[in-house]
Order: structure tokens, then sequence, then C-alpha cells
């Protein structure tokens, strides 16, 4: 069994990481969250659209973009970085993970749509923010000034 690391949870080991940055990482970084998840959600809410109208399932599209932003944090602040050493060891872990993360919030924040629907929008919207999102993102990101 792996004994999850004691500094994770150690004040000095997360100012450490903070400071070793400098500032304008930390507002490139802030900008992306926001940009992929304000973009990510507008494509959510179409997925989650062509979804609703096919099943006749409801859905709040507001709940989309705190769906997408929970995601972006897990994925851009590093938190599966720190679980990679204790995940790694089993195969295709790596990947499948993120998809159950998906998953399981799109079922947590869409509670209305059926499981196996959740789990084909959570399979294409896993897709689409490997493919698609960073590519927009990275677009729209060029449009904006430098604070280099």
């Amino acid at each position: 069994m792996v004994d999850f690391p004691s500094n994770f949870f150690d004040l000095d080991a997360i100012y450490g990481l903070a400071t070793s940055q400098s500032y304008t990482y930390w507002i490139g970084l802030g900008i992306n969250i926001i940009l992929s998840t304000i973009i990510g959600g507008i494509i959510l809410i179409v997925i989650l659209e062509i979804f609703s109208k096919k099943f006749k399932e409801p859905i709040k599209p507001g709940n989309a973009f705190l769906a997408v932003l929970v995601v972006n944090l897990i994925n851009m602040i590093g938190i599966m970085g720190f679980l990679l050493p204790y995940i790694a060891p089993v195969p295709y872990l790596v990947m499948i993970l993120p998809l159950l993360i998906w998953i399981l919030l799109i079922k947590a924040f869409f509670g209305e749509l059926s499981f196996i629907h959740a789990i084909a929008v959570g399979i294409i919207f896993y897709l689409i923010t490997i493919f698609v999102l960073p590519y927009l993102a990275g677009f729209v990101m060029g449009f904006l000034p430098s604070f280099g």
C-alpha cells in the first residue's frame, strides 16, 4: 500500500510551489483557466442541449460552467500531477481516471441525465477537452495582450 505524501497538506510546501513561478505564469494560468472554462462551458452546453432535445431530459445550462471549472482546476493546478506517482503503476489508469472524473462530474452536475447519457457526454467531452479545447483556448489567447 502506498502512503500518501506527508507534505501534501504542508503549507510551506504549497507556498514554495506557489512562489517558484513568476507572476506572469500565474496570470497566464488564470487567464487560461477562465478562457477554457468559458469556451468549454459553451461547448458542453451545446452537447447537453443536443442530448436534452434528443432524449427529452431537462438540463441546467449554468452547471456546465461549474463542471468545466472543476475539471480545469483539477487539470491545470496540478492535482493529477500530485497523484501521478501513485496511479502510474496501474496500466491505463492515467488515461482512464480523467475520463471517470468527467463522467462522474457530468452525472453530479446534471443528475437529471440518465447514467448512460452521462457516460456518453463524458466520453464526448473528454475527447473534446483533449483535442479541441486547448486549440480554441490558445487561439483566443493569441488575441490577448502579453504580460511578460
